[in-house]
């Protein structure tokens, strides 16, 4: 007849015995958890745990894993001394804080190609992208897809309508483009820019010989047939140089300038929005909730926020944060809205974290964010 073995045990969440509960190379178990417990002793008693959902989990007694998940895109740092713990992303080559290109399939199809849901044209570097379907980690390398080209994905098995391919890349240091427009003529609303973009930030500075500089930053943004515009932080030198305006045509989004003086050229830098993705918040309901959150060590964070809507459409705008440690403090401005506004803003410190809060007017909003940190 089998011997039945038995352990000393509790069913109490989170019990766990103590030395003088257990004799040397005895066990315990908490059968709540499944966790077995025993004691150690080197010199000095201790209870150590053993099984594999683990409260704790250190190595060789000189590592020490974080016991809670930290928030999206984060990663394990070491401080030196054995104790890891959950930080943001410091740099460049990460995916987390890259570029995102995603594509919701229309048809079967293999190949993954041309402008994205947000008009952002596909590009990576080969080796250096990381492709997802529905949520999935694809293989490269021909296993689940290959890398024909750096604008080109080619699956390897079809992709069927409504399928959600994502192409993800490192963080872009070089995210601007520029152009110029040198208008001889002050005719109304010449075309100075077009761009197929949901939204845009540039920034403008025009000259003339005789009449001084005038330079403003600008986001666009557009629902699909009508396209907005937010001009601000205006410098002149002398007098307004220009007005500015904006249209849609096929499907392109036009800046148009209307010049004070004849020969005035305009010279601009520019960026899709988001230029790259350092998060992403799907807000299911109306109520407050956190944005992002970054180390209050950081001396100051500016952030573009671009909120789109099915049926409301997209607000964006950018934001500047400091704190003093204990305060946050932030200034929002240069809101383009093609509609109504979609959220409100605040910001706190909890837990030596700044934070940025949102409250959507709609349930079902998405907001898609980029932030630059300065300091430590």
């Amino acid at each position: 007849m089998a011997t039945v073995i038995t352990f000393k045990k509790s069913s109490t969440q989170n019990a766990v015995p103590t030395v003088s509960d257990l004799s040397l190379g005895e066990l315990a178990v908490n059968t709540y958890h499944g966790r077995f417990y025993t004691e150690k002793n080197d010199g000095s008693a201790a209870i150590v745990e053993v099984g594999s959902n683990p409260a704790s989990f250190t190595i060789n007694d000189a590592i020490t894993f974080p016991t809670a998940d930290g928030t999206a895109d984060q990663v394990i740092v070491t401080d030196g001394s054995g104790a890891l713990s959950w930080a943001d992303q410091s740099g460049g080559g990460s995916y987390g804080t890259g570029n995102s290109f995603t594509f919701t399939l229309t048809g079967t199809t293999t190949t993954i190609s041309g402008n994205d849901d947000d008009g952002a044209a596909l590009s990576y570097e080969v080796g250096k992208e990381a492709v997802y379907l529905n949520g999935v980690l694809l293989q490269d390398g021909g296993i689940d897809y290959a890398t024909t080209s750096s604008s080109v994905v080619t699956l390897q098995a079809n992709g069927e309508s409504g399928d959600v391919v994502v192409v993800k890349t490192p963080k872009n240091t070089v995210l601007l483009e520029s152009s110029s427009s040198a208008l001889t003529t002050t005719n109304a609303n010449q075309t100075i820019l077009t761009k197929t973009a949901k939204g845009m930030r540039v920034s403008l500075t025009a000259t003339h010989a005789s009449a001084g500089t005038h330079s403003c930053e600008i986001l666009l943004a557009n629902d699909g047939t009508t396209s907005y515009i937010s001009q601000y932080a205006d410098v002149i030198t002398n007098s307004s140089l220009f007005t500015l305006s904006t249209t849609l045509s096929s499907g392109e989004t036009l800046l148009r300038a209307t010049p004070t003086n004849t020969n005035t050229t305009f010279y601009m830098t520019y960026m899709r929005l988001p230029a790259y993705k350092d998060g992403t918040l799907a807000a299911t309901t109306t109520s407050q909730q956190v944005m992002d959150s970054n180390s209050t060590g950081h001396d100051g964070l500016k952030y573009t926020i671009t909120a789109t809507h099915a049926s409301a459409g997209t607000h964006a705008c950018e934001l500047v944060l400091s704190t003093d440690g204990t305060n946050s403090y932030f200034s929002q401005y240069g809101d383009v809205i093609t509609n109504a506004s979609l959220f409100s803003i605040a910001t706190d410190v909890a837990s030596s974290m700044q934070r940025v809060l949102v409250t959507p007017v709609n349930t079902n909003t998405t907001f898609v964010w980029n932030v630059t940190k300065r300091g430590n």
